[in-house]
């Protein structure tokens, strides 16, 4: 912790002496607080050789309220092509000057308010009275944040967040593009995202799945809840039906229950666990034995299964085991060597390696159960239980 030491030796504005007795009376400026305060504490200042300058001259603030209107129209400047409704200043002084006024300050007690929480003030209250723009604390359109030392100012541009269900109706088709940039191929992602890029104009989109299947998986049935994140948008007023609309367009994708999403919705979204029912298509080297097949199945049903890993995924992932349940498992149909399996399992089950085994990676497994070497031809997912 920085010991605080009273100054000495330094020279302040009367707005800066004044900000010292800012919670003292409501009403008045800061500048005007000092001027009332001068004569009340002259001796204290004597004793500590602090010295009532000129603002240009301030060691704390360097005179940067007198640049107030100036450093308000580079912030409506840098924002002239950004529709918003809300917006909040904030600002970085330089450490040298916080030193100084944190001292100054602790002369005259905790009574006083910060150079960096006047400055928001002032410079926002000449955003608003220009721009009409109202200002939030909590959730703002648009952050302002100046940097003091070098009077210049950046923006942080809230996403729009916006939420639904989508359903995947072709296979070779991944939830999300490999790279975050685009020409890397087609994805659910890119299917939605670059017509929200075009309704917003950001500058990019990440899609925020509640799982994902895999690239040769079918999502069907209600479908999967996401969020498509717009990033540094320049456009916050669209049309959700026109996106749904056009989005559905594409023939492989379509999203519904389209909804203004917040940022607090997506680790939730993330974290969420639901059971997925699924239907596979099996096949073996020989014909089916639909008795054995029952059997194993009935077996199966119900049960908790240990999976590692999977080989397929054991680069990028973990190396655990991890206790899933089998809710139920029903043969559909059987015919020669092919047959259709619909199944409920726990969130986070393997599929495809709970049926063929993954080399004795899953256990039990259908394969092992039914005793013959099992393949997924193909793979729904035809209902998320939510």
């Amino acid at each position: 912790m920085t010991e605080v030491i009273a100054p000495s030796g330094i020279s302040v504005c009367k707005r800066c002496f004044g900000r010292c007795f800012a919670k003292m009376g409501y009403g008045v400026s800061n500048e005007e607080r000092g001027i009332r305060y001068l004569p009340v504490y002259s001796q204290t200042l004597a004793d500590h050789n602090i010295s009532i300058v000129d603002d240009s001259k301030c060691d704390i603030c360097g005179g940067i309220f007198l640049h107030l209107q100036e450093l308000a129209n580079l912030a409506l400047e840098a924002s002239r092509d950004f529709q918003y409704s809300t917006f909040l200043v904030g600002s970085s002084p330089p450490e040298d000057a916080l030193k100084k006024e944190k001292n100054l300050q602790s002369v005259f007690g905790e009574t006083g308010e910060s150079l960096r929480k006047e400055f928001n003030r002032e410079v926002g209250k000449i955003i608003w009275a220009i721009s009409k723009k109202e200002t939030d604390f909590t959730d703002p359109d648009i952050t302002f944040h100046y940097d003091l030392q070098y009077l210049q100012v950046t923006m942080k541009i809230r996403s729009i967040f916006v939420y639904g269900v989508y359903r995947k109706y072709v296979r070779g088709i991944p939830q999300t593009r490999w790279i975050h940039s685009d020409g890397n191929g087609t994805s659910v992602e890119q299917i939605i995202g670059e017509i929200l890029k075009t309704e917003t104009s950001c500058d990019n989109y990440f899609l925020h799945g509640a799982g994902r299947e895999d690239v040769d998986v079918r999502m069907l049935g209600n479908g999967r809840e996401f969020i498509i994140e717009a990033s540094n948008p320049r456009k916050r007023e669209i049309s959700l039906q026109y996106l749904m609309h056009k989005v559905n367009e594409s023939g492989s994708v379509e999203i519904a229950d389209l909804k203004v999403a917040q940022k607090s919705m997506v680790s939730a979204l993330k974290a969420s666990e639901y059971d997925k029912s699924y239907r596979a298509e099996i096949a073996s080297e020989n014909v089916l034995d639909a008795a054995k097949l029952e059997t194993a199945v009935n077996f199966l049903s119900g049960k908790d299964i240990y999976q590692r890993t999977p080989l397929r995924v054991s680069t990028r992932r973990s190396d655990l085991v991890r206790k899933k349940h089998i809710r139920e498992i029903r043969v559909e149909n059987v015919s020669g060597n092919v047959a259709f399996l619909v199944l409920r399992a726990q969130s986070g089950t393997y599929i495809k390696e709970f049926i063929h085994g993954d080399e004795g990676r899953t256990n039990p497994s259908l394969a092992e159960v039914y005793g013959s070497p099992l393949t997924v031809k193909s793979l729904d997912v035809i209902w998320i239980h939510r």
